[in-house]
């Protein structure tokens, strides 16, 4: 990797050091101010971090705009990083379920950060504190100070395999630990090959974005849930939409570092790419064979005399936690989904979103008891022909 000019100054150890002052301020100070006061706490913490950054170069007395470099970006660049990206988002969610599965435990922190995000603040709001304010000030403390420290290192690897690991570690999660560090060494990889953070701030925004937006527009489909996500019950299904991951990451690192690449990696990304889409197929299958419920389609047409149709039952035997989800097609009316035990419990009682897709899910705890799901039809829905896809498991 580059040198800075002021390389003396710097040694690997201190960037342990300046990751231990991070972390000591995190917990010390920037969690209390979280817990204290919410979103205005969590971008006090983004200030903190980048202040931190600014402050270790003045003290040092190394150049800043060094540190926190900034170049010309070329097309070939910005499509790289747009591979990189490609590759390392769907893998970073296989990642998280992967963690599920390993600690089941760690997956309430999904719904508590999804409550904490996503609860209160406007989309715009959430671009501020989500993205904006963390591609700036992680990336100034991460690939800007901290990364500085190790650039005499000899093997660029290393490099990205020290910084995805303190990456990982900054945020303090179980559950995202894998997939933060996976994020860690992408941008690690663009700030050692390149030298210029614009690019590691780019992809972190951009990275931030689809994630902040997927939450936010999903807030609403789980409201009303009385579990967590269950993550880990769909580890194969990530597996198989991550599947093209390595092959992604690969083109990436071509366009980004053309004159090392080696096409034989091309090869090894394919393999590793079969090996992922074979396996979650099969975990799909057998994840989705134990666990269901129930799984059917009903049609009716609806009329003044009969708007409600009742036809599907199921029985469950023991306490245990679901996921419901149905769709409908077919359709433009107002309709509602009710599932009802015959001891008298309302599990579910809830208006299918109007939209191109109108489907509900909720994750759910039922109790034994015979259950009937019943689709209420509105008065406006009159003459129509629903097809609904239950499925229970």
């Amino acid at each position: 990797m580059e040198k800075i000019s002021d390389q003396g100054r710097l040694r690997p150890w201190m960037g342990f050091v300046l990751f231990g002052i991070l972390m000591a301020l995190f917990l010390a100070v920037c969690t209390p101010l979280q817990l204290n006061l919410g979103i205005p706490g969590l971008v006090l913490t983004e200030l903190i971090f980048g202040a931190l950054a600014v402050v270790y170069c003045l003290v040092t007395r190394v150049k800043i705009r060094e540190v926190f470099r900034v170049q010309k970006i070329s097309v070939k660049d910005v499509f790289g990083c747009i591979f990189l990206l490609m590759g390392v988002f769907p893998l970073a969610i296989a990642l998280t379920s992967l963690t599920a599965v390993i600690f089941p435990w760690s997956q309430q922190e999904a719904a508590e950060i999804s409550t904490m995000l996503y609860g209160s603040m406007s989309y715009p709001l959430i671009i501020l504190v989500v993205c904006v304010l963390p591609a700036i000030c992680e990336e100034a403390i991460h690939r800007g100070a901290i990364l500085s420290n190790f650039r005499s290192l000899k093997h660029d690897w290393v490099i990205v395999l020290i910084m995805a690991a303190l990456f990982g570690l900054n945020h303090c999660s179980v559950l995202r630990f894998l997939s933060t560090a996976v994020l860690g060494a992408a941008l690690s990889y663009v700030m050692v090959k390149k030298n210029n953070i614009i690019l590691t701030m780019f992809m972190h925004f951009a990275n931030n974005l689809v994630s902040a937006t997927a939450g936010y527009f999903s807030a609403d489909l789980l409201k009303g849930q009385t579990e967590a996500p269950d993550i880990a019950s769909y580890l194969g299904v990530y597996l198989i939409l991550a599947f093209l991951s390595p092959v992604f990451i690969v083109l990436g690192m071509m366009l980004l570092n053309g004159k090392t690449h080696k096409k034989i990696r091309f090869l090894y990304a394919g393999i590793l790419s079969a090996v992922m889409l074979v396996s979650g197929i099969g975990i799909a299958v057998m994840q989705f064979s134990n666990n269901m419920i129930l799984n059917s389609t009903i049609g009716y047409e609806v009329s003044e005399e009969s708007p409600d149709c009742s036809e599907l039952t199921f029985d469950i035997e023991k306490d245990t936690n679901v996921t419901v989800a149905a769709v409908l097609t077919q359709a433009e009316g107002d309709y509602t989904i009710r599932i009802d035990g015959d001891k008298g419990s309302s599990i579910i009682n809830a208006p299918v979103p109007e939209g191109s897709l109108r489907m509900i899910t909720y994750d759910v705890s039922l109790q034994p008891d015979h259950y009937t799901i019943t689709v209420a039809a509105g008065d406006n829905a009159v003459g129509e022909k629903p097809n609904i896809q239950f499925m229970i498991r």
